[in-house]
């Protein structure tokens, strides 16, 4: 190429040197060559002017083309000079037409070494003159535009009519020339465009101006033309070289305009024209769209930044494409050139591949790899070849282009194989195919891009040419399949022909659009196999852990959505791709995008692949380029998965197998993780993702219109999503886009109209204009007409003022327009709300009110249950007030304030909160229903709420009640929403059992604050109610007992009172309350025989005084009122507790008593004295206790009103339980302190006793087997003793022998003192002895009087005196029951008492076992009932135990007696003293004369008492703190359960004792007579049924009859 052959680096013969140094390459020759140098330059200085003689113009044209590229720039600065000399005074033509061949030979690999000359030398003189071969190019096509000779076409306006076709001949000539002309210099400048290097383009861009600019003087020529006949048909034959559009007539006008629409990017995927953008250059782009400059890909072409150059390399193939399509002619005739470079770089690229191989220790020989590296292809030549690459396949076409008039350039070099080697589109692909699987990266991907570009007339020729690679990989695969895992090894340059051919089969897979393609079954066949086989392959389980095949993942996902979206476009795509595979397919995509269920795997995969290949690095810097690689690798897998599954989301998500008319199994994508996988896109923090999410949405919407879970999701994701997000936007609209469309989309109106009507508030102006459409047109398809054209204007202003409360009219109206839709949009509008965002939620809220306006829940005074409907209703709105209550509280206020307007549902509402809170037995419940009660409390429906609530307030409906959570109501609306409160209340694990009484009380709590004054004339049920409760194992029950306390003091004594010291008071007592927060005022515990006195009483009785103390000036009659109360509560109330507080109330309040009160306390006790439960007889002292307190409260004068009180005293006495029978003493005690022991209580005796009376003292002496009682009993016997009133005493002969018998005891351990009897046994002593010397027993009456002197060694002495006095008196005709009543003594578990009772035993058996020896005595054994043998056998394992057998051991006479019959009530002293051992009895008898006593007040006050026979309930303290395991059904069992009586109870009993002495007889060796065994019968609890009361026909009290 260079002048003399010299090389570039020069020659060194000798001597001085002349050295140039340029940017890319230094020259250097001797210093003599520099004079002809000089000669040459002056030579060319003086050209034109001195032309060389006998050389032709172009020869000296060739001559100093080559001079240009001289190694003096002297010569190039002076040739090139002399070039634009000659163009411009001789012929321009010619220069231009001989540089231009000598520009167009010039190869690719010299340009670098060109653009350094045209820079000139770095160092020496100025040499910036001419810029080198590309500026002189343009220079001389400058100056030959304008010099163009346009002569011979204005020669037809001078010339005859005769000569018109011979001139137009010529004319045509020179026009044809002067077109081909045109048409060459812009191919020769789109050659130039193709260049890497700025400064060509910018010289390409000149010569395409300039081609353009010679155009359009062409075409104002002929515009212009007089003769516009002539002009037409010269226009006419040229009509092959102008533009196939109007816009844009040469390519230059082209570039000029399109370069705007050119670089719009995607946004939300990041791509131009199919390429990802980096940040930079993303940005560089906005830069240029920002300065709309029109012609900003000229700029981008000329720029040297290299932003611009990647700009500019993804927008070339489009520029291409749009020039082909509109300059056929002149993209065909570059495309020769093209090809023509193409071959001559060719053997520089088959060079750089033979270098590889070598390797730096290859094998090659020295001289070998040094050719081979000589020919080897620079990468900026690797780049150049791809441009030409992407140049020649996009424009290759079947049929031959018009060859252009090679006027002034020659399409290549003399001897050029051109024509040989690139002579068809196969030529082309075959040589460019074989580097797909080459190990030059570069040039791999430089040929797949190439080829990527493919024109779709040649596209059916490629794959013909790739089938022999796709077979070679699917051999490989078959062979992988048979081979063993140890056998399989991979062939890496199988690996990269794989990956080449996706990545090839991805890049021309936009060629399908042609439906020729589609149809050809062969195309299709193959790459439905190649993709299987793909997919094959990246499923074995090595391969998914190797990052390597990375982008063979990325590039299947690429092709197969490609491919999928063309087929759609068939009838059938099933035939192309079967659902199996399709479903296969996004499965295996949806481990690799990155979100959905496999998100975790994907990302621990990734992460462990990562980690794999960056072990292998060992420099730090190195690692972290290669970090940033593989994340961005991975992001383009899961981008190109994602949209990938979008497309594959067309179709539908089932289909049947099998024949149509056999369908039998169906495969089907798993709608619910489809679903979850698009919601997950959405919530990506990328905003590429979701416009990916909206087309999976879409297309689910579309092809799946009969799966009503799946419409039912996404009308819940317009609800949840953020108004503002775009996704959120793209749910609704899609939806409504496609309700709208499709007539018969299959939705229910309730659903749509809610969610129009949500959405016509929305904040974006288009989203409201969908929503007004959307309910316009569902009201018109269902109902005919619509109301929503008449608020378009308002939900569409601009005002949110406007468009909100115009939300809220249509909603109004919609209501009133579509009544029977109220329960259908109340359910959808709840269950919407809480997937609402809470700046929603109040918006939806105002506008649900509407709704409610005309909902009646329907429950009559008698329902027990509600409605399904007011169940819905009531559940979803609890659920709203529950989730949202303390946020929006005015709003959830309106709804149930609507809800009850003029008293509606009031009793509905009442009844489903206190079912639900017995149902959820959760105290948050409780919380959240005071809410509700406050809201309902500021309606005018408040005073009938009160009501309803204070109604539920009663002794009965304290019981806690186990209700079981009912489902009756779950399945009556399949289609509606029902709310379920468990969901949303806090769970509470314990779960207590509540009672109605016990909730209706909790929800007034609040409701007081606001409301106490109104509450006023309910006080005494509502204190009485908190009283009972301040100890409630139950801490909420306990706590907002408190509470209610506190609120009803603070607003109606503190908030209405003037008195100052009313206030004071109340405060301090409120204080005291409050710093009680969270603990039980006082002790839970009750009554027990064992405890009487509790210190909770004491404690309970101050705050109530000072709670009637607080209130007095508000309500005087409070007292009075509130013992009623108490005593209504505690005789009628089931709960044991609670009846048990109420009498402590009522003791502590002591109201002003009556015969009606008295009649209802004893019905009580009448019915739960002596009952065989401690708990039971607890509550009975209760009662017994409290008798007493008012008996003590009374004086002389009202005490004589109720001699009744005497005899509820002695009918307690008959109790066989200890406890029962020393308080029935305290109260008797304090009965005769106040009445007196006189005549007028006989007159009071109850007409119904059990039988006749058998007088005060045996009754009094039973309380001797009590440590109890005994103090108290002799107290009293010792007050009536000397009474001479027999008949209340006792009017029996035995009765000085009992009463010496059971003073013996007391009397006998008084002389165990040293200094002798005390003063208390010698008062009782002399008290007896005068009533033995009443009854004229002077022989017991002289043995009394030496009592004082008695000592204690002589007690046994005493005895034995004592007895023999009595001997003839009582103990010869009463030995019998003298004995058993001795032997009862011994139950009292005194030691003394026993000592003294066994040793009058010891001094008694002989009277009874036959072996007395007075005078007189019976020699018979007198048989004892075996019952009353009894306590002695119970002290055999006791300290007196060797004595009571010594006892038994004298053979006394033990025989079973019959009892008698359970109708026949026993007035004898076998109940009074037990000798039958007859509890059940005495319980019976003793209920009976309580009894007696409540018929005795009923006939004074002429009223019945109250109902008598309550149970009580079962107080499992597990109920009230929620520890029971397990809840039943069965209401709550009693403590006293209901048995029939047995007869036979005693037989039983009787056996046991006969078997027991049997066993001690055989321990002690001793033969004992015994009956015959008696079959044994159960006890049996005690029936509690109501007596059969009946006269009593006993005889008077003074004619008692004996019995034994």
């Amino acid at each position: 190429m260079f002048v003399n052959n010299v090389s570039i680096s020069g020659a060194s013969d000798g001597g001085p040197q002349v050295h140039h140094q340029y940017a890319t390459f230094s020259v250097s020759y001797t210093k003599d060559k520099q004079a002809y140098f000089d000669v040459l330059r002056a030579i060319l200085d003086s050209i034109p002017r001195l032309m060389p003689a006998g050389i032709p113009l172009p020869r000296l044209v060739e001559m100093l083309s080559r001079y240009t590229v001289h190694i003096d720039p002297d010569v190039i600065q002076a040739a090139s000079q002399a070039m634009l000399r000659i163009a411009a005074q001789i012929d321009s033509q010619i220069v231009v037409t001989g540089y231009s061949r000598f520009v167009y030979r010039i190869e690719d690999r010299c340009f670098d070494i060109l653009t350094s000359l045209a820079n000139g030398p770095l160092t020496g003189g100025n040499y910036n003159g001419n810029k080198g071969v590309m500026k002189l190019y343009v220079d001389l096509l400058a100056v030959w535009i304008n010099q163009v000779d346009l002569s011979p076409l204005k020669d037809l306006e001078m010339v005859s009519q005769d000569k018109a076709s011979e001139n137009l001949s010529i004319a045509q000539t020179n026009l044809l020339r002067l077109f081909s002309m045109v048409e060459e210099t812009e191919a020769n400048g789109l050659l130039f465009l193709c260049n890497q290097c700025s400064s060509v383009r910018r010289a390409a861009i000149q010569i395409i101006k300039i081609s353009a600019q010679l155009e359009s003087r062409l075409i104002a020529l002929l515009e212009n033309e007089e003769h516009q006949a002539q002009a037409m048909s010269l226009v006419s034959q040229l009509s092959g070289f102008f533009s196939k559009s109007q816009k844009y007539t040469r390519i230059y006008h082209l570039l000029e305009s399109i370069g705007q629409d050119l670089i719009k990017f995607d946004k939300d995927s990041n791509m131009l024209l199919g390429s990802k953008l980096s940040i930079e250059t993303r940005i560089r782009i906005q830069q240029h769209q920002r300065r709309g400059v029109g012609h900003v890909l000229v700029q981008i072409a000329e720029s040297d930044h290299a932003l611009d150059l990647v700009i500019w390399n993804i927008c070339f193939p489009e520029v291409l494409r749009q020039c082909f399509e509109l300059f056929p002619g002149t993209v065909a005739l570059c495309r020769q050139n093209i090809c023509m470079r193409i071959v001559q770089l060719h053997p520089f690229i088959m060079g750089s591949l033979e270098t590889m191989k070598a390797g730096p220790s290859g094998t090659l020989s020295m001289a070998k790899s040094s050719n081979s590296s000589q020919k080897s292809a620079t990468p900026e030549m690797v780049d150049q070849w791809k441009v030409y690459l992407i140049y020649a396949c996009a424009t290759a076409t079947l049929s031959e282009d018009r060859s252009p008039t090679a006027t002034w350039a020659s399409s290549g070099r003399k001897g050029s194989a051109l024509v040989d080697k690139i002579a068809t589109p196969r030529d082309l692909f075959r040589m460019t195919l074989q580097f797909l699987t080459c190990e030059h990266r570069h040039i791999r991907e430089g040929a797949i891009q190439g080829l990527g570009n493919v024109n779709k007339a040649t596209y059916k020729i490629l794959v013909s040419d790739i089938q022999s690679y796709v077979r070679i990989v699917l051999e490989d695969g078959k062979q992988r399949n048979n081979q063993k895992p140890y056998q399989n090894k991979r062939s890496k340059k199988h690996d990269r022909l794989r990956i080449s051919l996706m990545y090839l089969l991805e890049l021309t897979a936009g060629c399908l659009s042609e439906n020729e393609y589609l149809e050809d079954k062969e195309l299709m066949n193959m790459m439905m196999s190649y993709i299987k086989e793909t997919k094959s392959f990246l499923s074995d389980a090595e391969v998914q852990l190797e990052w390597e095949y990375h982008k063979l993942r990325v590039y299947l996902c690429g092709t197969v959505e490609k491919l999928y979206e063309n087929i759609m476009r068939l009838e059938e795509p099933t035939s192309v791709m079967s659902f199996e595979t399709r479903l296969s397919l996004y499965k295996m995509f949806e481990e690799w995008c990155g979100y959905g269920i496999y998100a975790n795997v994907t990302r621990t995969r990734d992460a462990a692949m990562m980690r794999d290949v960056l072990e292998q690095c060992k420099d730090s810097r190195e690692r972290g380029s290669m970090t940033q690689i593989m994340e961005d690798e991975r992001k383009s897998l899961e981008t190109a998965a994602l949209s990938a599954m979008a497309m594959l989301c067309r179709g539908p998500l089932y289909a049947f197998l099998g024949q149509k008319k056999a369908r039998q199994a169906v495969i089907q994508f798993d709608m619910l993780n489809v679903l979850r996988w698009i919601d997950a896109v959405f919530e990506s923090h990328d905003p590429r993702c979701h416009s990916i999410a909206k087309r999976a949405l879409e297309a689910v919407l579309i092809y799946n219109q009969d799966q009503a879970l799946l419409l039912d999701d996404i009308i819940e994701q317009c609800y949840a999503g953020n108004p503002k997000l775009e996704f959120t936007q793209g749910y609704f609209q899609a939806l409504a886009d496609i309700v709208c469309k499709i007539e018969d989309y299959p939705c229910h109106i309730h659903q749509i109209m809610s969610l129009a009507l949500f959405k016509a508030g929305d904040s974006k102006k288009s989203i409201r204009k969908h929503a007004i459409t959307l309910l316009r047109t569902m009201e018109e398809r269902v109902f005919a007409d619509s109301c929503a054209k008449e608020y378009e204007i308002g939900i569409t202003s601009s005002l949110p003022a406007i468009y909100k409360y115009t939300q809220t009219l249509l909603s109004a109206r919609l209501a009133l327009d579509h009544p029977e839709q109220t329960y259908s949009m109340l359910s959808e509008i709840s269950q919407r709300l809480e997937h609402i965002t809470p700046n929603s939620q109040r918006e939806v809220l105002a506008y649900m009110v509407p709704w409610l306006r005309k909902v009646d829940l329907s429950v009559g005074p008698q329902d027990t249950e509600l409605s399904a409907s007011a169940y819905m209703i009531l559940s979803n709105l609890y659920y709203i007030t529950i989730k949202f209550g303390d946020v929006y509280v005015k709003e959830i206020a309106a709804l149930w304030s609507q809800l009850v307007d003029h008293g509606r549902n009031v009793r509905a509402i009442i009844m489903y909160l206190l079912d639900m809170g017995l149902e959820k037995r959760n105290p948050w419940f409780l919380i959240h229903a005071k809410r509700v009660f406050v809201c309902l409390g500021r309606t005018s429906a408040f005073s009938l709420i009160v009501e309803e609530v204070i109604a539920e307030i009663t002794p009965r409906s304290m019981v806690p009640q186990l209700k079981e959570a009912s489902n009756r109501h779950t399945h009556a609306f399949p289609l509606l929403f029902v709310a379920d409160t468990e969901k949303v209340l806090p769970s509470y694990a314990k779960q207590p059992v509540f009672s109605r009484g016990q909730l209706a009380m909790v929800f007034l709590v609040d409701l007081a604050i606001e409301a106490g004054a109104d509450l006023a004339p309910h006080l005494p049920l509502l204190l009485h109610s908190i009283f009972v409760q301040l100890d409630h194992l139950t801490s909420i029950v306990c706590d907002q007992s408190r509470c209610l306390l506190i609120n009803l003091i603070h607003s109606i004594v503190i908030r209405q009172s003037i008195d100052s010291d009313i206030p004071g008071e109340a405060i301090e007592v409120t204080q005291w309350l409050a710093s009680k927060e969270g603990k039980r005022l006082w002790t839970y515990e009750n009554i027990t025989p064992k405890n009487r006195r509790l210190q909770s009483a004491e404690e309970l009785k101050d705050l109530l005084n000072k709670v009637i103390h607080v209130f007095s000036r508000e309500d005087p009659g409070l007292r009075q009122k509130w013992g009623e109360t108490a005593l209504k509560w505690a005789t009628c109330c089931s709960v044991r507790h609670i009846a048990c507080r109420s009498f402590q109330c009522f003791r502590a309040l002591m109201p002003a008593f009556n015969q009606h009160m008295l009649a209802d306390m004893l019905a009580r006790l009448s019915n739960t004295i002596a009952d065989k439960s401690d708990d039971i007889r607890g509550f009975s002292l209760e009662i017994i206790i409290t008798l007493t307190q008012v008996t003590v409260a009374m004086d002389k004068a009202h005490i004589e009103q109720f001699p009744q009180l005497f005899w509820a005293a002695v009918a307690c006495l008959y109790s066989p339980y200890e406890a029962e029978h020393a308080e029935a003493l305290l109260l008797l005690e304090v009965v005769l302190e106040k009445y007196g022991f006189c005549n007028e209580l006989a007159d009071s005796f109850p007409k119904n006793w059990s039988s006749e009376f058998d007088g005060l003292q045996p009754l009094l002496l039973k309380g001797l087997q009590f440590i109890s009682a005994e103090e108290k009993t002799f107290s009293i016997l010792s007050s009536i003793m000397l009474v001479d009133n027999p008949p209340l005493i006792d009017p029996s002969e035995t009765r000085l022998m009992y009463l010496l018998l059971g003073c013996l005891p007391r009397l006998l351990h008084a002389l165990e003192n040293d200094e002798g009897p005390d003063a208390s046994a010698v008062a009782l002593m002399i008290d007896i002895v005068q009533l033995f010397e009443r009854y004229s027993l002077p022989d017991i009456q002289r043995i009394l009087v030496t009592y004082p002197k008695q000592k204690s060694k002589g007690q046994e002495d005493f005895l034995n005196q004592l007895l023999s006095s009595m001997r003839d008196i009582f103990l010869t005709k009463y030995g019998e029951v003298a004995l058993m009543f001795s032997i009862l003594l011994v139950k009292n578990k005194l030691p003394h008492y026993r000592e003294k009772a066994l040793m009058i035993i010891e001094n008694l058996v002989p009277y009874v076992t036959g072996k007395n020896t007075w005078p007189g005595a019976s020699s018979n054994a007198v048989p004892i009932d075996i019952a009353a043998l009894e306590p002695l056998l119970q002290l055999v394992q006791t300290d007196f135990g060797e004595k009571a057998l010594s006892i038994l051991n004298e053979q006394i006479t033990a025989v079973y007696v019959e009892a008698k019959s359970e109708d026949s009530l026993m007035s004898s002293n076998d109940v009074l003293w037990g000798f039958s051992n007859s509890i059940v009895t005495s319980a019976r008898v003793t209920r009976h004369n309580v009894h007696a006593v409540v018929f005795e007040c009923s006939s004074i006050t002429n009223e019945a008492p109250i109902e008598h026979n309550i149970q009580f309930s079962i107080e499992d303290f597990t109920m009230f703190t929620g520890e029971s395991t397990s809840r039943k059904n069965s209401v709550p069992k009693r403590y006293v359960e209901e048995h029939a009586m047995s007869m036979n109870s005693h037989q039983q009993y009787g056996d046991d004792l006969m078997n027991a002495l049997k066993d001690l007889d055989d321990f002690f060796n001793e033969d004992v007579d015994t009956t015959t065994p008696i079959s044994p019968n159960s006890f049996t609890a005690y029936h509690r049924t109501p007596h059969e009361y009946r006269p009593s026909n006993a005889p008077p009290m003074n004619t008692r009859e004996s019995h034994r």
